[in-house]
């Protein structure tokens, strides 16, 4: 059985702004505290971690429609990682993003949706930051 953790946030920005950080498979070490940087080679995604450590993504998902994307980890301790960000339009000014993540064994899936939560707090602040600054 998997594991699975789910966190979202209202954004007080329009889908298409919260979009362009998140839905940008190379841009997560603009908003994930943990990563350094990334980059993106056809649908492997490579993140620095601030640490120094590398490991590489699958990129599953890169959505614009939906305003969907998915990817899987791919580390030896992990026999199965899947991770979803969904940004929802709630009107014209305001996103829900939400950010889940299933993952075997299921211990993993509260080691790494930590992670996420501190994300979806940090893309928060700085999207409401760019908003208000």
């Amino acid at each position: 059985m998997l594991g699975a953790v789910r966190y979202s946030s209202e954004i007080a920005r329009p889908a298409d702004d919260v979009w362009a950080m998140v839905g940008e498979p190379a841009r997560i070490g603009d908003w994930f505290p943990d990563f350094a940087s990334a980059t993106v080679e056809g649908t492997t995604r490579t993140i620095v971690t601030k640490s120094g450590m590398t490991f590489d993504e699958e990129l599953l998902i890169v959505d614009p429609i939906m305003r969907r994307l998915q990817y899987r980890l791919d580390l030896p301790i992990i026999s199965f990682h899947r991770g979803t960000i969904d940004v929802i339009e709630l009107g014209s000014d305001r996103s829900l993003v939400v950010y889940a993540t299933e993952c075997d064994p299921r211990i993993m899936a509260l080691v790494i949706g930590a992670a996420t939560k501190r994300a979806l707090d940090a893309v928060t602040a700085i999207l409401e930051e760019e908003n208000h600054g």
